[in-house]
């Protein structure tokens, strides 16, 4: 019985022998086909292995059933086992690989790809060869024609006009660039001193240009395509210097006691004072120094001159001692119908019965001024200020500018006309505090003395721009002299003239007294 069973196992196992070759030659082909670098894949191994261990079971199975059920061959429950084990595996398998991201299973696929046809390239996710073409050409496409753009709009050459011929120039040329090229041929300036010898010829600005207009006289600037460039010889230029400034004290001006400085001029104006400026200069090439007076100074108190207007012909009627009755409104009649102006010197103790009058000057654009309060009555002897104390002084023009305020419900500017144009000596620093500004007069037509009034008018039409005309609208009888506007501010009007008030005469700029020196060479 032994006998038999250990010759059942030998044919048995005799039996199970080419089964098992098979499964093993099966093994080693299927790693001989696996790539010597990266070539299958996890995924191609894993399939390997699964046929190789199918394939021996199989073998294994059938040499079994083959011998019939001996000692050491499974059972049916193993077997049954094997079977519910098998389809398991097969399904954990398949659900990792599912459970893969995308990009993995491609990056997969790319790579059998590869192994297959090593000399053709993977196509991008998603996407074939077929498919990439086109949109390589699209790209191409819009590539060239951002460079056609390119070169449309920013050609590498260009045109220009040069003093009147065009030319061409590359893009981005200066005006250095023009010169070199001959286009233009303009001579260099000099280089001077600072006290205006010549230091160098050709050592100054190397030309003066315009691009479209903008001057230019350096030569890194840049030339636009179309531009129109205007090049013609360089100015002079004046050597480096180290300036020095230092300031001139400005002094104080006194008027004469007496009236001889008061007809200098009609305007008398208070001024603080102003230091003036000195500048020093030395040159950095030459070494040389020299020192000029840019700015005078202004000194403190009155000044005196009549107002230069320039080319404008502008003048200033004057009338004292109104408001009056009737001739205040005569005169008035006529600045309105000819578009005139005029300044009222009033007397303050006469406004309050003239309220309407004062108003109307107002209106009309004229300018309200005092005469003081009662023209200087009592000490003043009714008609110079400089007899009264300082504080009837003061008095008599703070009452009279009271007095403006009132009839028209504002402060008037602090102009006076001293009484008989006195004044001078004391009054001067008395009243400094309260009066910015006194006025006289250029031409005095005497309409006071009743001369006529072709008398009057001949003295009106002898007037010359920037002066001042004294007249009366009040203090008795002033027909002659309503007569006499009626008929000389029609044809002043007519000349061009100009009436304005005293304000606007002292807008202007004074007259310059002390002119800067000129350029002294010091060393």
């Amino acid at each position: 019985m032994e006998n038999r069973r250990k010759a059942h196992r030998r044919s048995d196992a005799s039996s199970q022998e080419p089964h098992r070759r098979e499964g093993a030659a099966q093994t080693r082909r299927s790693t001989e086909r696996r790539p010597a670098a990266n070539r299958g894949g996890q995924a191609s191994e894993q399939r390997t292995a699964t046929q190789s261990r199918q394939v021996g079971s199989r073998a294994v199975s059938s040499g079994r059933s083959s011998s019939g059920q001996t000692q050491g061959a499974p059972t049916d429950g193993r077997r049954a086992a094997q079977r519910t084990r098998k389809p398991t595996q097969k399904r954990a398998q398949a659900g990792g690989q599912a459970r893969r991201p995308q990009q993995e299973r491609e990056r997969l696929k790319n790579r059998a790809a590869v192994s297959a046809h090593p000399g053709r390239r993977p196509a991008a996710a998603g996407l074939t060869q077929e498919q990439l073409v086109p949109i390589m050409a699209g790209g191409f496409i819009v590539v060239l024609l951002g460079i056609c753009a390119l070169l449309l709009f920013h050609p590498w050459k260009y045109n220009v006009t040069v003093n009147g011929t065009e030319v061409t120039v590359k893009r981005n040329a200066t005006l250095g660039d023009i010169v070199e090229a001959g286009y233009a041929t303009p001579a260099a300036g000099d280089l001077m001193s600072v006290d205006g010898k010549l230091l160098k010829e050709g050592g100054g600005d190397p030309f003066a240009a315009t691009v479209d207009g903008k001057a230019s006289n350096d030569p890194a600037t840049v030339v636009p395509k179309h531009a129109v460039v205007e090049m013609t010889d360089g100015a002079n230029a004046t050597e480096d210097c180290d300036v020095t400034e230092t300031p001139i004290p400005h002094g104080e001006r006194t008027w004469d006691t007496e009236m001889g400085s008061y007809w200098n001029g009609s305007l008398h104006v208070y001024e603080e004072g102003e230091d003036g400026l000195s500048v020093t200069k030395v040159g950095k090439v030459s070494g040389t120094t020299v020192t000029e007076q840019t700015k005078a100074p202004v000194d403190s108190g009155y000044h005196i001159y009549t107002c230069n207007p320039g080319e404008d012909k502008v003048i200033a009627l004057t009338f004292d001692d109104g408001p009056w009755d009737t001739t205040t409104d005569g005169i008035l009649d006529v600045l309105e119908a000819n578009g005139a102006k005029a300044t009222f010197f009033t007397i303050g103790n006469q406004i309050p019965e003239h309220t309407a009058q004062i108003q109307r000057e107002k209106s009309l654009g004229c300018q309200v001024c005092t005469h003081t309060y009662d023209h200087a009555e009592g000490s003043g002897q009714g008609a110079n200020l400089t007899y009264m104390s300082s504080e009837e002084q003061i008095w008599e023009v703070q009452q009279g500018y009271a007095a403006i305020k009132d009839a028209l419900g504002e402060e008037p500017s602090h102009i006076l006309r001293a009484p008989g144009g006195n004044f001078y000596g004391e009054t001067l620093t008395i009243l400094q505090p309260y009066v910015d500004a006194e006025i006289g007069w250029d031409v005095d037509t005497e309409d006071w003395r009743l001369p006529g009034a072709d008398a009057i008018y001949e003295a009106i039409m002898s007037v010359q721009p920037g002066q001042v005309i004294l007249m009366h609208d009040g203090g008795g009888d002033r027909t002659q002299t309503v007569e006499a506007v009626s008929r000389a501010v029609p044809e002043l009007v007519a000349q061009g003239y100009k009436l304005v008030t005293v304000d606007e005469l002292l807008a202007y700029d004074p007259p310059v007294e002390d002119a800067p020196d000129a350029p002294v060479s010091v060393g």
